[in-house]
């Protein structure tokens, strides 16, 4: 089967079988229309090729009336697969390239030539659908812009339904706000010290014979201070709300003095260098041990299973 390529240059490329064209011999002529289709294979552009719909269409009904090897696919080959396929034909010399003018050889797929105002014609209608694509693509492309918009302004309306007014304070709410603010602060010292002074009413005397809590370790030094510690009294503990559970115990002291956590009731005892070296928790329970004590080592309370028990003496 012949099959006509493409026209270039006012000629004809044919593509043949390798044993359709001149099996019994070839003449000058006709090698030098295979010589010039071998040049046109070489320098062409297979890309630009893959372009071109019916150029692609030709190139396949050749290969499936004339290269038994050839199966397209049954989903549609790709004009770029389609021109790889003739290039993989034309490289293992299964089908050639010839060479003829417009009225050289007469065949089944000739195309007849255009004229100058067939092509003026074609290229005119050319022009005006890519035009139409274009306009077709930016006018798609404005039409999702001006929805993105839409979208993004109503988004942005929502928002600020939900999203109340910011108030700009005032000097004077802020003078207000900053007096309340020091009212609590020395309403909550006074309460502080009062129920401070409750708390130390409440508890036990102790002195040196009854109280014997071992050997006291400055901060940093290795060993368990409470670990033969003689047992002591401690009375009941007064409630005063939930105001005294943020109170903190300082971490520094007069050395060798004892303070008394006015919310907990938590006892703290201060080493030669001011810093803990001893507490003794007596509101909640640590390993099953209420009460217990922490000693302090290295500037790090002991907890986890490192806790202290200690007992508290009878009167």
């Amino acid at each position: 089967m012949t099959t006509e390529l493409m026209r270039y240059e006012s000629h004809r490329f044919l593509l043949y079988k390798r044993w359709d064209y001149a099996p019994h011999g070839r003449t000058k002529e006709q090698q030098e229309a295979l010589d010039a289709g071998q040049v046109l294979f070489k320098t062409a552009n297979f890309e630009h090729w893959a372009t071109q719909p019916e150029l692609v269409e030709r190139v396949q009904n050749f290969l499936v009336n004339s290269v038994p090897s050839y199966r397209p696919s049954p989903y549609g080959d790709s004009p770029r697969d389609v021109i790889n396929a003739l290039c993989w034909e034309v490289r293992n010399g299964a089908a050639v390239i010839v060479r003829a003018k417009p009225a050289y050889i007469p065949h089944d797929g000739f195309v007849p030539a255009l004229t100058e105002d067939d092509r003026y014609r074609r290229e005119l209608a050319d022009r005006a659908e890519r035009a139409a694509r274009y306009e077709a693509r930016s006018k798609a492309h404005e039409e999702d812009f001006e929805a993105y918009k839409q979208e993004m302004e109503r988004a942005e309306r929502a928002a600020r339904s939900l999203k109340p007014l910011r108030h700009i304070e005032t000097i004077a709410e802020a003078a207000a706000r900053n007096r309340a603010a020091w009212a609590a602060r020395d309403a909550l010292a006074a309460l502080a010290s009062t129920a401070a002074s409750a708390v130390a009413s409440s508890l036990p005397f102790m002195d040196d014979g009854a109280v014997d809590l071992g050997e006291v370790l400055d901060v940093g030094t290795v060993g368990t201070a409470l670990g033969d510690a003689a047992p002591f009294e401690y009375g009941n503990m007064p409630s005063f709300g939930d105001g005294f559970s943020l109170a903190k115990t300082p971490n520094r002291g007069d050395p060798g003095t004892w303070y008394t956590n006015p919310g907990s009731g938590q006892m703290r005892l201060y080493g030669d260098t001011g810093a803990p070296v001893v507490d003794l928790d007596f509101d909640h329970p640590h390993l099953g041990m209420r009460p217990h004590a922490h000693n302090w080592t290295g500037g790090r309370r002991d907890k986890n299973f490192d806790v202290v028990p200690f007992s508290p003496w009878n009167r």
